[in-house]
């Protein structure tokens, strides 16, 4: 279950908690709305409550600010993508969430579904299909 994977990153990372539920929740509602939907579908199979998690921060979108609106309206897909990642970050910002914490769960995440796929890299994957934000994550887009 998903909540499984909170706990461990939260236990490995300098997240709470709570801090490792929004951090995963806004990451997992990028992946869902921007992620090629073949592999979100696999990731998401693969982990239990992911799905849920991902409708749960969706249910409560970011504004992603100027800078992102102009991103969104000039970069096709891969700005869009940009921008949806920093209004999470903002938003997560606001948690006490800094891009430290989640580059130190992407590690942490991507080991646990490793671990439940058969040794499939599934969110590598995935991330590598959204334009713009895999490579920002140091994953090819």
């Amino acid at each position: 279950m998903i909540e499984d994977l909170i706990v461990e990153i939260s236990a490995k990372t300098s997240l709470s908690h709570d801090q490792a539920r929004k951090a995963l929740a806004g990451a997992l509602s990028l992946i869902a709305k921007h992620g090629e939907p073949a592999k979100v579908a696999q990731l998401f199979s693969a982990a239990p409550g992911a799905e849920g998690l991902a409708a749960e921060a969706a249910a409560a979108p970011a504004k992603s600010g100027l800078f992102g609106g102009l991103m969104k309206a000039a970069g096709g897909a891969g700005g869009a993508a940009m921008s949806d990642a920093m209004a999470m970050m903002q938003k997560l910002s606001r948690d006490g969430i800094s891009s430290d914490g989640l580059q130190a769960m992407l590690p942490v995440a991507g080991e646990w579904v490793r671990e439940r796929a058969g040794g499939r890299d599934l969110l590598g994957d995935t991330l590598a299909s959204i334009p713009g934000v895999g490579g920002m994550l140091g994953r090819k887009a």
